[in-house]
């Protein structure tokens, strides 16, 4: 039931499921007469750790685009795996 104050109970066991948290964000749309809810990622902040060494540096061999892109792949995978 909503709220005066326009709040919903999400029950427990659909929290669980879709591992939501107190704090959690959460996009609201209205689309074609219905209401969906979608939990949003938090933003990873970007440390100087996680660019360090990404600059050129006059000795150091330049990779090609499909080298480059196959290791931002595997930084993407080991940083996102749980």
């Amino acid at each position: 039931t909503l709220s005066s104050k326009g709040q919903l109970v999400i029950p427990a066991a659909l929290r669980k499921l879709a591992d939501l948290t107190a704090g959690a964000v959460v996009e609201v749309r209205y689309q074609d007469g219905e209401i969906h809810l979608r939990p949003i990622s938090p933003v990873k902040i970007t440390t100087l750790t996680d660019v360090a060494g990404c600059l050129a540096k006059p000795d150091r061999k330049r990779l090609s685009k499909v080298q480059v892109e196959a290791a931002i792949k595997a930084r993407l995978k080991a940083r996102n795996a749980p």
